[in-house]
């Protein structure tokens, strides 16, 4: 039986993001409710939120039929989701090596760094330390990607360095294509920020808050439950003693839930 409990479809409430700029791939994200799904059931417990806020955040973005290219846009949100969950995490500026249908392409060869057109010529993952794991959220933007199912999800692989990428080349080949990560200096790490991302820090967190809801409705029902009961997040364990069989609503004030005889909604970030 699949799980029954799809994310809220009330545009209003997951739309608070910040503005985003067009596509430079012309590439239109592809996740459906299916994929998702399979991806959660398929999760190992401690790995279970962060496949679920990034594979529920890519189907945001393919509801809304936006393009793939936003790495630093979605690893940011995927930041502030796993923190309402109580799980850190990084954002890290990387050089990217796709190879794939014919193609061979360094993204960020000479360093990550900003274009003069606002573009990020490189790549942003998602080092998450308390998982030993990494998201990479937005690989379906490049041409090297087969545009299959298959190769549809988000990227998420085991740190080398238990916590942190390493230092060496990482290799991870996945369905139809290879992905080399290319650790960088220190000092480039954060070649993400600009003055436009710090401008709309309020927006990310605003974003993020509304993701994490969205995915906890999703991981409280049945098919989840006692796996992240099983999960090392003493947050998300509070949070479902809690809000376990609150009543969900989602509409342009955001995300919420109200339990049983409370007299309001409260968010995720209201528990403590």
């Amino acid at each position: 039986m699949a799980a029954r409990r799809n994310p809220k479809k009330d545009k209003s409430a997951r739309r608070r993001r910040p503005e985003r700029r067009p596509a430079s791939s012309g590439r239109r994200v592809r996740m459906g409710m299916e994929t998702v799904t399979t991806l959660m059931l398929n999760a190992e417990a401690e790995a279970l939120p962060l496949i679920g806020v990034a594979a529920v955040w890519l189907w945001n973005v393919a509801e809304d039929g936006e393009g793939a290219a936003y790495c630093v846009d979605g690893c940011l949100t995927l930041h502030y989701a796993l923190a309402e969950f109580g799980i850190a995490s990084r954002v890290e500026a990387v050089i990217l090596e796709m190879e794939g249908n014919g193609s061979h392409t360094l993204y960020g060869g000479d360093g990550p760094s900003y274009n003069a057109n606002g573009t990020f010529n490189g790549h942003a993952v998602l080092v998450v330390p308390d998982a030993h794991r990494f998201l990479d959220p937005t690989l379906q933007q490049y041409a090297e990607v087969p545009e299959t199912e298959e190769a549809t999800g988000p990227l998420m692989a085991r740190l080398p360095a238990g916590v942190s990428l390493g230092t060496a080349v990482l290799e991870v080949a996945r369905s139809g294509h290879r992905v080399r990560y290319h650790p960088v200096p220190e000092h480039l790490r954060e070649a993400w920020r600009n003055p436009a991302i710090t401008a709309n820090e309020a927006a990310y967190r605003q974003a993020g808050a509304n993701l994490a809801a969205n995915v906890f409705d999703m991981l409280r029902t049945e098919f989840f439950r006692d796996k992240i009961l099983a999960a090392p997040y003493p947050r998300l364990h509070r949070l479902l003693q809690a809000l376990g069989e609150a009543k969900s609503s989602a509409d342009g004030n955001g995300y919420r839930f109200r339990p049983a005889g409370a007299a309001s909604d409260v968010r995720l970030a209201d528990i403590r």
